[in-house]
C-alpha cells in the first residue's frame, strides 16, 4: 500500500488571511462558537496557543494576538473543496481533522508517487490560493505518512522508504501518538519521550501498563501500520438502541439510559484509537411519533462527559408530548484520532513553557519587580522553613 498524508498547517488561519491579507504579520487566534480557540496561526502556535483553550488562556499565552471570530461554515466549505480536489487523484480519501486527509495511492512506487504528490501540491495551491501550502508525507502506512507530513515544511514532500521507517520514527516525540493526555503523561513519568524508546519496550510490558490502546500505539511507533484508508462513502458508524421497560419522562433517568447507551460505543472507539465527529439521538414516544436531533463536533471526540452533555442538550431540545419508550444513539463521521499535541519538546518542558509565558505576561502588565519566586537557599538547613527564600522574578 502507498499512502499520502496531506495537511495544510493552520488551515483556518490560512483561510482567514487569504480572505483578509491585512491579518498577516501578527499572531492570529480564531474563536469558535463555543467561546474557545478554534484555530491559530503559526505565530500564535509558537506561544503555545492550541485549539480548545479559553479566550482568557489564549490572551495570557499570547497577549499580542489578534482575536477573530471563526467562520466555521466557510472552513467546512473550503475543506470540502480540498477533499474533492484530492479525490480527483484517488477515490480513497479519508478526512483527518481540519485541512488534513489520507490518500490511498494504491501500489504506486516511490518515484511515481513523488511526481504525483508534487502535481497535487500545485493543484491545491492553484485551487485554494498560495496561502494554502500543503505539507505532504508519503509512506506505506498511515501513521508514518502522517508523521512525515507533520515533520516537513509547507510546500514540501517527505517520502519515507519502507526500509527507513524505523530510523525515521525513532527520534520523534511520543506526542505524535494519538493517545489520551493521561497516557502521555505516564509515558513522560516513565522517561519515555521518543517513539524509539517506546518501541524498544517489551510488548508484554506495554500491554500491561497501557492495555489494548497502548499496544496499538506501540505498533505505530514501530512502523507497523496496516490500517486501510477508508473513503468517506465507506465511513463506518456505531449505533445502540434500548427499549425502555416503562415509558419515561423523567430527565435524570433518561440521561442515565443515554449514558448507558453511549459509554460502550465510546470505549470501542478509544480501543481503536478513533474518534467520532457527529452524534445523532432518536427518541420514540408513547404516542407513536419520534424525534431525531444530531450535532456535529468542531473536533472529533471520544470524551464521555462531553458526549453526554451534548446528548443532554439534544434531549432538552425536543418537544415532549408524551413519555419516551425507546432511545437510540448513533455515532458518525468516525475517523482516526488526531494527536492531542504535536511538539518536539518533552512534556514537562511544555508545562514550564506555559509558566514562562504567564510570567512574561504578568511582568509586562504589572512590572517585573513585583514578581518573586521561591528558591532553595539552604538545602541542608535542619528546618524546612529555613531551606527556602524569595528572589525577584527578574533575577537569574
Amino acid at each position: 500500500m502507498s499512502v499520502l498524508y496531506c495537511t495544510i498547517p493552520h488551515f483556518a488561519a490560512a483561510l482567514a488571511r487569504r480572505d483578509d491579507p491585512g491579518l498577516g504579520g501578527r499572531p492570529l487566534v480564531l474563536i469558535g462558537p463555543e467561546g474557545r480557540v478554534f484555530g491559530v496561526s503559526a505565530e500564535a502556535a509558537a506561544c503555545d496557543v492550541i485549539a480548545g483553550l479559553t479566550v482568557r488562556a489564549a490572551e495570557a499565552r499570547c497577549p499580542e494576538a489578534h482575536l477573530l471570530e471563526a467562520d466555521v461554515a466557510r472552513c467546512r466549505t473550503e475543506l470540502e473543496t480540498l477533499l474533492q480536489l484530492l479525490e480527483r487523484t484517488s477515490p480513497k480519501v479519508e478526512p483527518h481533522g481540519w485541512g488534513a486527509a489520507y490518500v490511498d495511492l494504491g501500489d504506486l512506487v516511490r518515484d511515481h508517487a513523488v511526481v504525483l504528490c508534487r502535481e497535487m501540491g500545485r493543484a491545491v495551491r492553484g485551487e485554494l490560493g498560495d496561502d494554502f501550502q500543503p505539507a505532504l508525507g508519503w509512506d506505506s502506512g498511515k501513521f508514518t505518512a502522517q508523521a512525515a507530513a507533520r515533520r516537513t515544511q509547507p510546500g514540501h514532500l517527505k517520502a519515507v522508504a519502507a526500509v527507513r521507517e524505523r530510523a525515521f520514527l525513532r527520534p520523534l516525540p511520543v506526542t505524535l501518538l494519538p493517545l489520551a493526555e493521561e497516557a502521555l503523561r505516564r509515558l513522560c513519568f516513565l522517561g519515555l519521550r521518543t517513539l524509539g524508546q517506546y518501541a524498544a519496550l517489551p510488548v508484554a510490558a506495554v500491554e500491561q501498563q497501557f492495555g489494548r490502546v497502548g499496544k496499538l500505539a506501540y505498533r505505530y511507533a514501530r512502523g507497523e501500520d496496516d490500517r486501510p484508508v477508508v473513503p468517506r462513502w465507506q465511513a463506518s458508524h456505531l449505533t445502540a438502541e434500548i427499549e425502555l421497560e416503562t415509558p419515561l419522562a423523567e430527565r435524570e433517568r433518561l440521561m442515565m439510559a443515554v449514558r448507558h447507551l453511549v459509554s460502550p460505543l465510546l470505549a470501542e472507539l478509544r480501543g481503536k484509537l478513533q474518534a467520532c465527529g457527529q452524534v445523532r439521538l432518536t427518541v420514540h414516544f408513547d404516542d407513536g411519533h419520534a424525534q431525531e436531533r444530531e450535532r456535529t463536533f468542531l473536533f472529533p471526540t471520544v470524551e464521555e462527559e462531553r458526549m453526554v452533555r451534548t446528548l443532554e442538550q439534544l434531549l432538552d431540545g425536543m418537544h415532549w408530548h408524551s413519555p419516551a419508550i425507546s432511545l437510540a444513539v448513533a455515532l458518525g463521521q468516525i475517523q482516526d484520532a488526531v494527536a492531542e499535541q504535536l511538539t518536539l519538546f518533552p512534556l514537562e518542558d511544555d508545562r514550564a513553557g506555559k509558566l514562562r509565558e504567564v510570567q512574561r505576561y504578568l511582568a509586562a502588565r504589572f512590572g517585573a519587580n513585583r514578581l518573586r519566586r521561591a528558591v532553595m537557599t539552604r538545602p541542608g538547613a535542619p528546618l524546612p522553613e529555613w531551606r527556602t527564600g524569595w528572589r525577584d522574578g527578574d533575577e537569574p
